[in-house]
């Protein structure tokens, strides 16, 4: 028989009393001698005193006692039932009540304690357990990289009982709030640590801890930060030229851009844009900024202002310029006609298929003789 059971035999006294309300009459004790010569007796009074406890009905409803009010508030009305009916049934195993049922009345000796005590008066081994649940991370972000000078957000969601306290640490060191790094709680368990301007620093391995009563929880998550790139606006190095040429003809319109990064180029013709890749159209470019419009057989739809744009993330910049196209001439002039004159020694005039000599006119002696020579002709003495 266990050591903290008392047997009760016919010849002892129950010493554990149910404390007497204003509601209920006490019940007077049986003596001792009308009790020893039957066991039957003192079984029926047991009960008969066991039956008379605290919880009385009052006004139709249970009257609750300390610890399950304490319980209503801690844990709500639903769940605190729920615990009280657990430890009823558990309870009932061993309470003086079952034992009697059954032929044998066994009193622990751990929980027999006074009824004198008033009701506000709760033994500490009464009290009600509160239930803790530890940390649980329900939702986590993911590895990042960000660029350096941006906005960055961790966002995550955590649940416990009670709300577990949120810490950050950054390669082992504990993560402060200032200027630039904010830490937001929100209702439900959601939760952010902000980056308001993204520092080389920043970068590296951020671990988050919560904590409660119950236990802990953790994650991990990287942080890269990739280097500012630096940033030009587009510029011209040398721009596009005007240019005049025939129908049929192949012009180019080629100028020349720095920008970093590299820009990205729209060509339009008369505000509309310039279709490329076609049989006529080309776009060429290269490393260096060079860029060329190159147009095979020009025709009068071709003709107009050009505009050139180049565009990055540090600006933007544009140049026009003029493209005239003119019809090429059908007819050609004919070459001038050889005029064939006969040799002549007049002192007055002197033609060849350049027009009128007027020098050899006046000065026709050196030249009259060599064109005598050569015909064969002389001067008649007669003229």
């Amino acid at each position: 028989m266990d050591s903290n059971y008392q047997q009760f035999s016919a010849g002892q006294s129950v010493n554990a009393k149910p404390s007497q309300t204003a509601n209920a009459k006490p019940t007077p004790r049986t003596p001792d001698h009308e009790i020893q010569g039957s066991k039957e007796a003192l079984i029926q009074d047991l009960e008969r005193k066991l039956k008379c406890k605290d919880t009385l009905l009052h006004n139709g409803n249970q009257r609750l006692t300390y610890e399950e009010k304490m319980a209503r508030r801690l844990l709500g009305p639903q769940n605190a039932a729920a615990v009280f009916q657990a430890q009823n049934d558990s309870d009932a195993q061993d309470s003086p009540q079952h034992n009697v049922e059954h032929g044998r009345l066994q009193v622990p000796t751990s929980q027999v304690r006074s009824r004198s005590s008033s009701r506000g008066d709760v033994n500490d081994q009464d009290a009600i357990q509160e239930k803790f649940y530890p940390p649980r991370f329900i939702q986590v972000p993911e590895n990042m990289s960000i660029e350096e000078g941006r906005f960055c957000r961790m966002d995550f969601k955590v649940s416990g009982l009670p709300a577990p306290d949120v810490s950050w640490f950054l390669n082992g060191r504990p993560v402060q709030p200032d200027d630039l790094h904010k830490m937001i709680v929100s209702e439900k368990g959601f939760h952010s640590l902000i980056f308001e301007v993204i520092r080389a620093s920043d970068a590296g391995a951020y671990v988050c801890v919560a904590k409660n009563r119950a236990g802990e929880a953790t994650f991990t998550v990287q942080l890269d930060v990739l280097a500012k790139e630096h940033k030009r606006a587009p510029m011209f190095i040398y721009k596009p030229q005007s240019k005049k040429v025939f129908e049929g003809e192949s012009v180019k319109l080629e100028c020349q851009i720095s920008a970093i990064p590299p820009p990205k180029l729209f060509w339009k013709r008369n505000n509309e844009m310039v279709q490329f890749n076609t049989d006529r159209i080309s776009l060429y470019h290269d490393n260096t900024g060079r860029v060329t419009l190159l147009i095979k057989d020009v025709n009068k739809k071709d003709a107009g202002w050009y505009t050139v744009s180049a565009v990055n993330e540090a600006g933007v910049t544009t140049c026009n310029t003029r493209l005239d196209v003119t019809a090429r001439p059908n007819q050609t002039l004919p070459a001038p006609k050889q005029l064939r004159v006969r040799p002549t020694f007049s002192k007055y005039l002197a033609l060849n298929g350049k027009g009128l000599d007027v020098k050899q006119a006046f000065n026709p002696e050196g030249e009259f003789q060599r064109l005598a020579a050569q015909s064969g002709l002389y001067e008649s003495e007669e003229l």
